[in-house]
């Protein structure tokens, strides 16, 4: 299951940009990623903007994990919806498939594992780069396990 989730989540690496309330219930490539399309979720400053429909954070962990257990973590909520279907861990016991969250739950990606030196690493839709990525923490602070492990 963990390998099926990191796999899913590697196969969007850099492929769909990122959009501020963007969701997918697809199973496999979502045909409007890349259309312009308004972006109608209130709270960002994009919001009004024409951009290339993708996904944000709690979008990319949905479809995720949508499309390698048939489980939409938070239920289509957010980063905070998401953050209560888990159970608090250390980062010790961090497994890939994993939760990662920034404070306030203002952010969520994937723990995939680490690198050479032991550092973590996080497959999430970031903003600051427009599209998936592959980072170190970056901000990330808090791990929990969802409720599906």
């Amino acid at each position: 299951e963990r390998k099926a989730v990191v796999s899913t989540a590697y196969s969007l690496l850099g492929k769909v940009n990122y959009f501020w309330g963007g969701k997918s219930h697809a199973i496999g490539w979502d045909s409007r990623w890349g259309t312009p399309t308004k972006v109608t979720a209130a709270g960002s400053s994009t919001t009004g903007k024409i951009l290339p429909f993708g996904l944000d954070c709690s979008g990319f962990v949905d479809w995720v994990f949508n499309n390698s257990l048939g489980y939409i973590i938070g239920h289509g909520g957010g980063a905070s919806s998401q953050h209560t279907y888990c159970s608090s861990i250390s980062w010790e016991e961090a497994l890939p498939g994993d939760l990662v969250f920034y404070p306030g739950n203002t952010h969520v990606g994937i723990f995939v594992g680490t690198d050479s030196n032991g550092n973590p690493l996080i497959i999430h839709c970031a903003s600051s780069q427009n599209t998936v990525v592959l980072t170190g923490l970056q901000g990330f602070t808090m791990i929990g396990r969802p409720d599906i492990f």
